[in-house]
């Protein structure tokens, strides 16, 4: 594939992709990385990191140049890399370092990189006091009944000592609090110290490789929000999530206690297959089969674990088990696995009938817009990604013979563009889905080219604030279109910016050498409008709780602005759904108004908004906030306990889904008799 940029670095560059959190692309050739580099072969010299920051500036969408106020920007999300509560740093470490602030551009430039240095130097000087600080506290028991409180605002460097102890006090001491319950305080301490040396370990073993990592972090951050920079394991674990599998045992893990400790077994992985893997059994030492022999994995970093006993397909780990007998006593067996490919089912596309008021309606819940790299590499059209998926789930609910559709993308962050586009042209017969803009404000509209429509019944998208970028794609274009009623939180996340995914070939035995994840183009929707910032604005607002928070793009620092541009060429609105909104919104109204159910959800909203404005939260621990707390600790374990089952799509307790149902079941009465024959259902392709 040509390289987007000259050599002599020959780039391999990924398809464009878009997404919340991991922003994703369809990289042509996936990572097999390994490793974050060492003392004796480190990635990242100077000069390498000049490179890069090169790099970013040859491609951003709006930065050219390494200027004053990139300067400015890097060195105070270097600081705010290291230490993002405020809870090491004294504001004196910041001024000892100001000179640096107006100098990094020149720094870097001259391939000096010495203030990283020395600023990380003073960073584990603060962690070993911090921790010898949190032991002190950690010694003792806590008194409850003292009338004070802890700030849970925002933060500010502190000026010293004194008030620094004062802030590890209160966080510490509202920790063990809330982890008190129900094994008592002198378990709580002994987990917390556990956890406050294990972050200290942390710190202190951190490679160059990784300190040069959080600093170029800290400078593409402060182009925008959505830049990053991957380290090879980064970039592996990025390739994972967006292609939706891997290659392991199968199973989920977990830290418990300084414990590795097994919370799932993936069905129809090695694992599951090979039978002697347990939930809650404790990985204590691992042989990964690459000639280093066994190692212990006793309070070892989750992720490191993880890299241990992943592991290409074929290949055998071995896995030291400690597990409880039914006598109560520990017995420790070693487990030879033979890795395999492991589907991550958990973000696959699926579906549910339900019957509601006589009519029978399908959902489905689409948690993210993955791909399959290794077909998308040979161009194949109908790869295993999210769009075919939806459209299998499409065909199992024609085959039931519902009525309507409700698309369930919330919490859905994004990820790949091609599926975005592939997904909403399943619902429209063809035309411009969205268009891009890059750095030379050059204006490109990306089009659904298939003529024909997949499914072309009543059709509801439920979103939240924490659907984005790609997910806004999708009910960007339907809104646009006025094929489907938007519903759910006022609107959504409000990401409308393309990142493009830049892998670097590697070098001194390295597969790859990592990744830039750069933001190129800004998008907008076929009608011109940008959902930058503002998000898409559901048709029909449905409460739910994430209404009291601030959740969106506009909280991020330095993030790029909401226009418009013409709309696209080619776009023609072929819907009629708005002019029923009016009837389906005042019919929803009234449903909620007379909802004993979200009468209480109100309540909570506000609740949670007079929570949220508070600066700060009690130390007090009396019988009634005693009695609320565990019964909020209740109902959260009750909550995510309904939510493992991976095979649930609608729950009883979704009351923002079952409001949505009630919707489309109005939609479906209002619009069935105006459809004509042989236009609803599912077609083949």
């Amino acid at each position: 594939m040509k390289s987007l940029l000259s050599n002599p670095r020959q780039v391999r560059w990924a398809l464009v992709a878009v997404f919340l959190g991991f922003t994703a692309t369809v990289v042509l050739e996936p990572s097999r990385a390994t490793g974050r580099g060492n003392a004796a072969n480190p990635l990242l010299s100077c000069r390498e990191v000049r490179s890069r920051v090169d790099l970013y500036l040859q491609n951003h969408y709006v930065f050219r140049s390494f200027d004053k106020e990139l300067s400015r920007r890097t060195y105070g999300k270097f600081f705010e890399t290291l230490d993002p509560g405020k809870f090491y740093f004294l504001k004196s470490d910041l001024a000892q370092f100001a000179q640096f602030e107006n100098k990094i551009d020149e720094l870097v430039a001259k391939a000096d990189c010495g203030f990283i240095g020395e600023i990380h130097k003073i960073f584990l000087t603060r962690v070993k006091e911090r921790s010898a600080y949190a032991d002190a506290l950690l010694a003792k028991p806590f008194v409850f009944n003292a009338a004070e409180e802890m700030s849970i605002g925002k933060q500010e460097w502190t000026t010293d000592i004194e008030q620094l102890n004062e802030r590890w006090r209160k966080r510490i001491k509202f920790q063990v609090m809330t982890m008190k319950e129900p094994d008592g305080e002198p378990k709580a301490r002994e987990r917390l110290k556990r956890r406050y040396d294990q972050i200290r370990k942390n710190y202190e073993e951190m490679s160059s490789d990784e300190v040069s990592n959080l600093f170029l972090n800290a400078f593409s951050l402060s182009l925008d929000p959505h830049s990053t920079h991957l380290l090879p394991v980064d970039q592996e674990d990025f390739n994972i999530r967006l292609g939706n599998q891997l290659e392991g045992i199968g199973a989920t893990l977990q830290e418990v206690d300084g414990y590795i400790t097994v919370q799932a077994v993936i069905a129809g992985g090695a694992a599951q297959r090979d039978g002697r893997l347990k939930v809650g059994d404790k990985i204590v030492a691992v042989d990964s089969g690459d000639g280093q022999g066994t190692v212990d994995l006793i309070d070892m970093e989750l992720s490191k674990a993880v890299r241990l006993i992943r592991g290409k397909k074929g290949t055998r780990v071995v896995l030291q088990i400690l597990r409880k007998t039914e006598q109560g006593t520990t017995e420790r067996i070693a487990i030879p696995i033979v890795r395999d490919a492991v589907k991550i089912s958990s973000s696959e596309a699926k579906s549910e009938a339900v019957d509601v008021s006589g009519k029978k309606l399908g959902v489905i819940r689409l948690p993210a817009f993955y791909t399959d790299f290794s077909c998308r590499s040979r161009f194949t059209r109908d790869c295993g990604g999210a769009a075919l998926h939806v459209l299998r789930e499409l065909k199992k609910m024609s085959a039931a013979k519902v009525d309507g559709v409700i698309l369930d993308l919330r919490n859905n962050g994004g990820g790949d563009l091609g599926e975005s586009i592939q997904l909403a042209g399943l619902f429209i017969e063809e035309g411009p889905i969205v268009q891009t803009v890059d750095r030379r404000r050059v204006r490109r509209p990306l089009m659904d080219a298939d003529p024909s429509q997949q499914y072309s019944g009543p059709l509801v998208v439920l979103i939240n604030k924490h659907s984005a970028s790609a997910s806004e794609i999708v009910s960007g274009a339907l809104q646009d279109y006025r094929r489907a009623v938007v519903v759910g939180d006022s609107h959504s996340y409000g990401k409308a910016t393309v990142q493009v995914v830049q892998e670097l070939p590697g070098s001194e035995g390295r597969v790859s050498n990592g990744a830039l994840k750069i933001t190129q183009q800004k998008f907008y929707r076929p009608s011109g409008r940008s959902n930058q910032e503002i998000g898409v604005q559901s048709d029909i607002v449905i409460p739910s709780l994430l209404e009291a928070s601030d959740v969106g793009e506009k909280e991020n620092d330095f993030v790029l602005k909401n226009d418009a541009i013409q709309p696209a060429p080619g776009f023609r609105v072929s819907g009629k759904v708005d002019a029923l909104i009016p009837a389906l919104e005042q019919a929803s109204k009234e449903r909620i108004g007379k909802s004993k159910e979200f009468s209480e959800m109100r309540e909570k909203i506000e609740k949670a908004r007079k929570e949220k404005d508070k600066a700060s939260v009690t130390l007090l621990e009396d019988a009634k906030a005693k009695a609320e707390r565990l019964k909020d600790k209740e109902q959260e374990e009750a909550d995510l306990k309904e939510m493992r089952d991976e095979n649930i799509v609608v729950r009883k307790s979704d009351l923002q889904l079952s409001e949505a149902l009630n919707i489309l079941k109005d939609l479906v009465d209002l619009q069935v008799a105006k459809v004509p024959a042989g236009r609803t259902g599912v077609s083949g392709r």
